[in-house]
């Protein structure tokens, strides 16, 4: 249904237009160039807020560059890289080690092989994974959660991807759980309160609306991954880097949770008209102070940072043209490694 309701939204934006412009340009170069479909995530979780934010920047010049931009809610980081290819969406919020593995039909890619032309416009912010139980929970390892009712998210979504990574590295099945859930960022984080689930797992910037309600309003903590696990997973995944919840961000966890992330970064495919990713990258960068203040887990977000860190493919032509234009430092590959 959302679905039809996007083709339904964009085929009478496009009719419009091409009544408008009919004797100076075709129906498919207004479509391609002016409007841009971003896939974000659930709008429980951090993809969504931040796409929206992406958007409102850009449509606040709408005017001057006679671009539009329509966030989406979409299954998440996996569904959003399948939606590139085949042209759904023209850009999206996913993992950096996602992205790469769908460059070169790696992991969860490797049935479809890979996403040729697959392009980042800018790192965004880290993205690390939190495994919460409920604070008065014996759970003090992973090892602990065997028997217990988890979520690991719905297909296509980053949290389902790294489950899918935990179970194979700590060997567990299906059925040394109770219960085993697949439920959405916003419905697990309803049956979590209601006690329906014990354990969630999850992967979002950090400080998020979603971690704050389950910590604080839910009585949840961090269980820490050990170097003996981060290791097996990182093997599994090189993209993925040891990292922390800070300690004393939440009474439930005065100390340091050690954990694993990537970066979440903002992708397109080189199809994509590179004037229109410009005015993406330009409308990102040159309100950088404002595209902070939009979502918590964005106040640590620099542009060296969006154009340096948790890149691993090649930057989109019109990003590029934006980081030389304004002598902003950039990392970027010339070919899939």
């Amino acid at each position: 249904m959302q679905k039809e309701r996007r083709s339904f939204l964009k085929s009478w934006q496009l009719s419009l237009l091409c009544f408008f412009f009919f004797f100076n340009t075709s129906c498919a170069q207004l479509y391609h160039d002016k409007f841009v479909a971003l896939g974000t995530g659930s709008k429980s979780g951090v993809y969504y807020p931040v796409g929206a934010s992406i958007c409102a920047l850009l449509n606040e010049n709408r005017d001057d560059h006679l671009l539009r931009c329509f966030p989406y809610a979409t299954g998440g980081s996996i569904y959003n890289i399948h939606a590139l290819r085949s042209g759904e969406l023209d850009a999206a919020i996913t993992r950096a080690d996602l992205a790469y593995q769908a460059a070169n039909g790696q992991g969860v890619f490797k049935s479809t092989g890979p996403v040729i032309g697959l392009r980042v416009i800018a790192s965004l912010y880290d993205n690390p994974v939190g495994i919460i139980v409920h604070r008065d929970s014996t759970i003090q390892s992973l090892e602990d959660l065997i028997g217990s009712r988890i979520n690991v998210g719905n297909i296509g979504s980053g949290q389902r991807d790294f489950s899918d990574l935990l179970f194979k590295a700590m060997n567990w099945q299906s059925s040394d759980f109770e219960f085993v859930g697949e439920m959405s960022t916003g419905k697990t984080g309803q049956a979590f309160c209601a006690g329906e689930v014990n354990v969630l797992i999850q992967a979002m910037g950090i400080p998020a609306k979603f971690y704050d309600k389950m910590i604080n309003d839910c009585d949840g903590r961090f269980v820490p991954i050990s170097e003996d696990v981060l290791a097996r997973l990182t093997q599994e995944s090189p993209f993925l880097k040891a990292t922390v919840i800070p300690g004393g961000m939440y009474d439930s966890n005065p100390d340091d949770v050690q954990t694993i992330g990537t970066k979440a970064v903002l992708v397109t495919m080189d199809r994509v008209d590179p004037q229109a990713v410009y005015q993406i990258s330009a409308s990102i960068f040159s309100r950088i102070e404002s595209f902070r203040d939009k979502d918590i887990a964005l106040k640590l977000t620099t542009p060296e940072s969006m154009a340096n860190e948790g890149v691993y493919l090649p930057f989109h032509a019109g990003a590029v043209r934006y980081f030389k234009e304004h002598d902003i430092p950039f990392s970027q590959l010339s070919e899939m490694k």
